[in-house]
Parts: C-alpha cells; structure tokens; sequence
C-alpha cells in the first residue's frame, strides 16, 4: 500500500546495523522520535511480522504499580476507541494473523504475524493499542482473572520462581521486580493501568519493529497511524545496581529443591559465560557432556542448567541446580567448587567450546522470527550489545580473563526448600 511523499519526508535519520543475517536491518526516526526498525528479509516470502515494542516493563514500576507491567500486557489487542476486541480478533482470524502479548522485565511487546498485504492494517491497530486504548474497569475484572492466574501459574513452576528471586536478591528493586503481578500488587482498576500506560506511551520509549516489509515503508505507517500523536522523551531511569550475597529463600516442603546461584557479568559477556559454565547436556543420552558441570550433574544424579539474562544496563549469569531435598545442599556446595577451581581457571579447550557453543546459539535465534524481532528491539532502543556472531567473536579472545574476574566475585542466590538444609550463600567459599 503507497502512503504519501509527506508522511516520507517526515522521517528522520537514517542508521543501519551489521547482523548475522544477509541484510541488515534498518533503523529510522520518526518525526516524533518513535524508531522504527525492519528486515525486509527474503522477498519471495509472503509472511511478515510488526511489533509495538514499549520500554516500559516491570523494572519501572515502583511500589504503588507494581504489577501494573503485567496488567498492561494483558490489555494488548483490547478495546479501544476504534474496535472492539472482538472485532480486532474476528479481523485478525479472516486475515490468517496471529497477536501476542509479551512482557520482559524491560520491555512490553504486542507482535502481529500475518502475510505483507495486511501490514498497513495492523498498523492501525497497533496505533490503537497506544494512544486509544479504553482500559475499562468491566474489561479489567476480565483481565484481572487472565493476571491472576498467570501469577499462580508462575507461582506453581519452582524454576521460574527461584529465577524470579535471583533478580530479586540481586537488583533488589527495579530489574529486582517480578514479572507477575502478585497478590500484594495496589493495581485494582483500569485507571491505575491507564495511568503507567500514559508514563510508558512516550514516543522516545516506543519502538515499532518489522520483518518481511521495508523500513521506510514501515515508518510511514507509522507516521499516519494513531502512533504519530505520542510525545515524551525516554527519560533517565535508576541503574541497575547489583547487590552481591543477597539469598532469597521460599520455604517448601517438597521432595525436589531448586537453588538459583547468580553472578554479575557484563551484558555483552553474559550468554558466553553460560555456555562456559555449560551445565547443559547437549547429548541426549550418555555422560552429559564435556563439561565438569555436566559432569558432576551425570554422576551425582542432579540437574544442573546454566542460565543468563542480559539487560540494557546490566547481566546476570549463573546455575539452576535442582536435587532431592535432602541433597541439595550437597549438590550446590559440589556445583560452587567445580565453578571456582574449573570455570573460573578455564582452560583454552573449554573456551574454545563456549564459544562454538554461543555462536550456534545466537545463530539458532537469528534464524527465527521471535529471534529477529528480539534483536531488533535491542536495536531500535538501544537496549545492550548486539546478539550476533561477530559480537561473540569480540568477546571471545577475552572470555577466560572475563570468566577469572566474574566467578571470582561474591554472588546473589535464591532457593526453593527447607531452609534447615539448604547452602547459605555466604558459606560457599566466594
């Protein structure tokens, strides 16, 4: 669909990124500050994708929102001034599309999958969501049962919970609060909603992300849409601050225990480290792996997976070790020793296998459609280093100097378990 040479002549500079795919993304401004970043991708393909990204997750909300991030998710594809939610779905289904709600600690993202010709309309759509959404309190006694039960289901998973705690222990508040809701949260109406939803619609937190249509195409419906009538700067956030030796603990009784062990990396490091730390069995059967946490995991009868999570301004990276109540504390103290007379000391063979590790990893995830729009995102609002092939290559050559100082540090844990025979923290030898 043509859109006109004014709304064009609005757009702002231009910017473009190296990628591991074969065409690079681009990014443009708009006339209101909103990016906008595409790959057109291959152009015998007749799929596309946009995104409504926002900066605007939990690690913003304070005490009287909290909550309030996970509410917003939910009101994604709503009813707005415009449509109702019936109508954008019935539309939705006639035109093959698919809509998806999604919240990271830092962003809040609405994601349309259809076929190229459609993209103008859900343009339109995702306009709506922004700038004309109703947030009524009949919808949001709807929503608050959909919130609700995501958080006890969140609740109910152990290894989803002892993560939420790591961040906890280890930010404390901002990128420390929890992706859910939870019961405690002051969020009771659609006005308090409304309300983070006017903070967190800026255009300099905004961000709309493509693939399979063009960039400057893609901007200029943005610049017609709904979308063009947002303002407001990204502002300064709190940076994230880690706190080393913090340990949450969630009594429990069950038979299985989970233990969280987290250290403080740098974002464009963190998912390298992981694979250093290579916990994970990348053979379904046998010894588990090369790895003297693989290893150890095999011959003890535990699970043990390394984890990382990088964020704008900060990283964690560390072990989710799940055991039988009554060994967990043996387990932990068995993973901490291996990290800190194996990891911490690796050898260039094991470097060289993180690194190979990492580079397949991120080239899994270039080769997905959740993978680009990830990227793109980090893109657009410049949320971190770029996930890609030569960015693993940047770091490699440095990887065991960075492992050295990052295992070497005093680190943050959380745990689900009887407390009496669970590994403080603080008596694992770092």
């Amino acid at each position: 669909m043509l859109r006109s040479k004014a709304a064009l002549a609005k757009l702002g500079s231009l910017r473009t990124y190296a990628s591991a795919s074969s065409v690079a993304p681009t990014v443009l401004s708009t006339a209101n500050g909103i990016k906008v970043a595409a790959v057109e991708g291959h152009a015998d393909s007749p799929l596309a994708s946009i995104s409504l990204v926002i900066n605007h997750g939990s690690r913003f909300e304070t005490a009287a929102t909290s909550g309030a991030a996970h509410y917003l998710k939910a009101f994604g594809f709503r009813n707005t001034q415009e449509r109702t939610s019936f109508r954008t779905v019935r539309e939705a289904e006639l035109n093959g599309a698919t809509l998806t709600a999604s919240a990271t600690r830092e962003n809040i993202t609405y994601t349309v999958q259809c076929f190229r010709d459609a993209v103008p309309y859900f343009v339109d759509i995702l306009g709506d969501i922004a700038a004309a959404t109703k947030f009524s309190e009949h919808e949001f006694r709807d929503i608050a049962k959909l919130v609700r039960f995501e958080a006890l289901a969140a609740r109910e998973n152990p290894q989803a919970r002892v993560i939420d705690g790591v961040h906890q222990a280890a930010f404390r508040s901002g990128l420390g609060n929890s992706l859910y809701a939870l019961e405690s949260s002051p969020v009771h109406t659609g006005d308090a909603v409304r309300e983070y939803a006017q903070a967190a619609m800026q255009s300099g937190r905004v961000a709309v992300v493509g693939t399979g249509v063009d960039a400057v195409t893609l901007a200029a419906l943005v610049g017609e849409s709904k979308l063009a009538a947002l303002a407001g700067s990204a502002g300064a956030g709190a940076k994230a601050k880690f706190t080393g030796g913090g340990h949450q603990i969630y009594d429990s009784a069950a038979p299985v225990s989970h233990y969280a062990l987290a250290f403080e990396s740098d974002p464009s490091s963190a998912a390298a480290l992981a694979s250093l730390l290579g916990a994970q069995r990348r053979l379904k059967w046998g010894a588990g792996g090369a790895s003297p946490l693989a290893k150890l995991a095999f011959t003890e009868g535990f699970a043990a997976e390394s984890f990382s999570f990088a964020y704008s301004d900060a990283a964690l990276v560390g072990v989710l070790v799940s055991a039988p109540s009554a060994h967990i504390s043996a387990a932990v103290e068995k993973v901490a020793g291996v990290i800190q007379a194996s990891v911490a000391k690796a050898s260039p063979e094991a470097v060289a296998r993180a690194v190979a590790a990492t580079r397949l990893d991120v080239a899994e995830a270039q080769a997905t459609q959740l993978g680009v729009i990830s990227e793109l995102s980090k893109l657009a609002l410049g949320q971190g280093p770029s996930a890609s092939l030569e960015a693993v290559d940047a770091v490699a050559a440095s990887l065991a100097q960075t492992a050295a100082k990052v295992f070497s540090a005093k680190p943050v844990a959380a745990s689900i378990g009887l407390s009496q025979t669970t590994a403080y923290v603080d008596t694992l030898g770092f």
